[in-house]
């Protein structure tokens, strides 16, 4: 996977909401390939005798997003740490807002919730948990005092699906959909007089 990087003018930079610890995360470079998928739960019953199982749906699964981003601070005293220190932070308890006090969290303290829609074809940010949150530092890119300055992060998000986001989400996809089915016969019938139809 080369660096990518939005080569478009006024481009919306890469970014990722923070809720729990109110921590913005931005970036220069985008990730590779973003991916989305969401399990179909399907149970399938033997039946002796019976030349096939019969397939009963028993519900979907959670969306899931992931995706790698390149992390690179070429510093030669502290490296990408400081970058690298809020992307560690989603894999721990939330600990509020961190401008204001660094407390301690308790027991039970959940891990983080996350705002997010880029490359995902949301209409809204959307409401994430951070599923996983795993750091690759680069072997040749570590500095003089050890400090990597080239880390690939990996990420996965699962989908909030009760948050109110969510709902206007689903009402701008039932619109999508209604829309969408049009653009296929759309294309092609305007290919006949311009030659593409794409």
């Amino acid at each position: 996977m080369g660096l990518q990087m939005p080569d478009f003018q006024g481009n919306i930079p890469w970014f990722l909401y923070d809720l729990s610890n109110r921590q913005l995360i931005t970036s220069p470079f985008i990730p590779g390939d973003i991916t989305s998928s969401k399990d179909i739960i399907l149970a399938e019953t033997p039946i002796p005798g019976l030349n096939y199982a019969p397939i009963n749906p028993t519900g979907g699964g959670n969306q899931k997003v992931s995706f790698t981003i390149p992390l690179i601070k070429r510093n030669n005293t502290i490296g990408n740490i400081l970058l690298l220190q809020q992307y560690l932070a989603l894999r721990n308890q939330a600990s509020g807002r961190l401008g204001r006090r660094l407390k301690r969290t308790g027991q039970f303290s959940p891990t983080p919730k996350v705002l997010y829609y880029w490359g995902t074809g949301s209409q809204v940010p959307l409401v994430y948990w951070v599923a996983r949150v795993q750091a690759v530092n680069r072997r040749h890119w570590v500095n003089q005092r050890g400090y990597p300055q080239y880390s690939d992060i990996d990420i996965e998000l699962l989908l909030d699906e009760t948050h109110p986001l969510y709902k206007a989400e689903e009402e701008f996809r039932r619109f999508a959909m209604l829309a969408g089915q049009f653009i296929p016969g759309y294309s092609q019938a305007r290919s006949l007089f311009v030659g593409r139809p794409y």
